[in-house]
C-alpha cells in the first residue's frame, strides 16, 4: 500500500466500527477524543472525514487526498484489519438521494413563490439585508416602510408588525403576509434546511447552523460542515492558469495552484477550521473550448439535482441545481423578480469557488 487515497479509505472503512480502547493500545498518542461514542468509533462519513484529518496529520507529502509515508500507512492497515461490521447509524442512513431531490426542489419552489408573490400582490416573499427596505427596517422608519409598501402595492397592503428577520403586513380583508430578510448565506441556509430536514436530518442541520452561526455566517464553514457529511468538493476556476498569471491574479491563482497540489483552502480565522480538501478540480472553460477532461467534469457538474456553493475564499455564496447557479442579491426590494436568479456553470461569472456536491452524485 504505497499510496492510500482519501475515498479509499472511505470506502473501506464506511459502515464498520473502531474500538477505541484498541486503537488507543495500538497508538498510544493518536487521538480520537471528541468522535468516540462509548468506546467506538462509528462508520459514518463524519467520523470517517475526522479520522482522516487526524491521520493525516502523520502524513507529510502535502496532499491532503493521499497519505503515503509510513506512519499514517501503518495506521490505515491496522484500522483495515481491525474493524467489524456495525449496526447501521443515523449518518449511514441518511437518504442523500433525498436530500439533493428536496433541494432542488426548495430552491425552485421558492424562487417561483415569490415571483408570483409579486404578481398577486405587488410584494413579494424576500428582502435584502442590504436593501432600502432593510434600511428602513434599521432605522425604525415605519412611514417610510409604509410608503415603500404603497408604491409597490398600490396601496393595498399596510403594515402589520416587524420582527426579527421579517415583517408582516395586512391587506383590507385581514390576509396576512410575511415578507422575508436574506441574503447570499441566507438564502443558501433555507435551502439546506428544507433539504436537510426534509430527509430526516434536523439534528444534523441544527449542527451546521450553530457551527456556521458561531463562525460568522462564513461559507466556507459551511462547505467544512458538508464535507464532514461526505459532501465532495469540486474546486472551480473557469479561466486557465495561465489566464489568471498574466492578469495578475495572484490570489485566484493560488487557490487554484493549491487545490491541484493537494492543499486544503480557505481556511477560516475561527476556532476549529480545517479549510476545504478539494476532491477534484474544474478549470480551463471560459472562452475556450474545454479539453476532454473538462468537458466530462462539466457534464457531470451539470447533472447534479442540487448543490451548494462559494465563491472567491468565501466572499459568495449560493446554492444551484442541474447545471445552474441560484443566487440571492442582498439588495433586492420586496418587489424585486430578479432577487435570486440563475444562470448556467459555464457561464458563472465567479472566477473561483467551490461546488459542493451531495454523496452518490460525483
Amino acid at each position: 500500500m504505497p499510496v492510500l487515497d482519501h475515498a479509499a479509505f472511505i470506502n473501506r472503512l464506511r459502515g464498520k466500527s473502531i474500538n477505541t480502547a484498541e486503537l488507543r493500545s495500538a497508538y498510544p498518542e493518536f487521538n480520537v477524543r471528541g468522535f468516540s461514542d462509548n468506546g467506538v468509533i462509528k462508520g459514518t462519513n463524519q467520523n470517517l472525514e475526522k479520522l482522516w484529518e487526524v491521520i493525516d496529520n502523520y502524513d507529510r507529502d502535502g496532499n491532503v487526498n493521499t497519505i503515503s509515508d509510513e506512519p499514517a500507512l501503518s495506521i490505515a492497515a491496522w484500522l483495515f484489519a481491525n474493524t467489524g461490521s456495525s449496526s447501521p447509524t443515523s449518518g449511514e442512513t441518511a437518504n442523500w438521494r433525498k436530500v439533493a431531490e428536496l433541494g432542488d426542489k426548495s430552491i425552485t419552489n421558492n424562487s417561483n413563490a415569490h415571483r408570483t408573490a409579486i404578481d398577486d400582490t405587488g410584494v413579494g416573499l424576500y428582502y435584502g439585508d442590504h436593501s432600502p427596505f432593510h434600511d428602513a427596517i434599521l432605522r425604525g422608519d415605519s412611514r417610510g416602510l409604509q410608503t415603500q409598501i404603497d408604491a409597490m402595492s398600490a396601496g393595498n397592503w399596510r403594515m402589520g408588525s416587524i420582527e426579527p428577520g421579517r415583517v408582516i403586513i395586512e391587506n383590507p380583508s385581514g390576509k396576512a403576509a410575511r415578507i422575508q430578510e436574506s441574503s447570499c448565506i441566507g438564502w443558501v441556509m433555507d435551502n439546506v434546511r428544507a433539504a436537510y430536514e426534509g430527509a430526516g436530518i434536523e439534528a444534523r442541520f441544527a449542527e451546521i447552523k450553530s457551527r456556521v452561526k458561531e463562525a460568522d455566517l462564513r461559507g466556507t464553514v459551511l462547505c467544512e460542515e458538508l464535507q464532514k457529511d461526505g459532501w465532495t468538493a469540486v474546486f472551480y476556476c473557469p479561466r486557465t492558469a495561465q489566464d489568471l498569471e498574466a492578469a495578475g491574479e495572484r490570489e485566484k491563482l493560488g487557490a487554484l495552484n493549491m487545490a491541484r497540489a493537494g492543499a486544503r483552502v480557505w481556511k477560516s480565522p475561527v476556532p476549529g477550521s480545517t479549510g476545504i480538501r478539494c476532491d477534484a478540480v474544474l478549470t480551463g472553460y471560459r472562452g475556450i473550448m474545454p479539453d476532454s477532461t473538462t468537458e466530462a467534469l462539466l457534464e457531470k457538474l451539470e447533472n447534479v439535482p442540487f448543490f451548494v456553493g462559494v465563491a472567491n475564499g468565501g466572499i459568495h455564496t449560493f446554492v444551484g441545481h442541474k447545471g445552474s447557479v441560484c443566487d440571492f442579491h442582498w439588495t433586492a426590494q420586496p418587489d424585486d423578480k430578479n432577487a435570486m436568479t440563475e444562470n448556467p456553470v459555464r457561464e458563472w461569472k465567479w472566477d473561483t469557488g467551490l461546488y459542493m456536491v451531495p454523496p452518490g452524485y460525483w
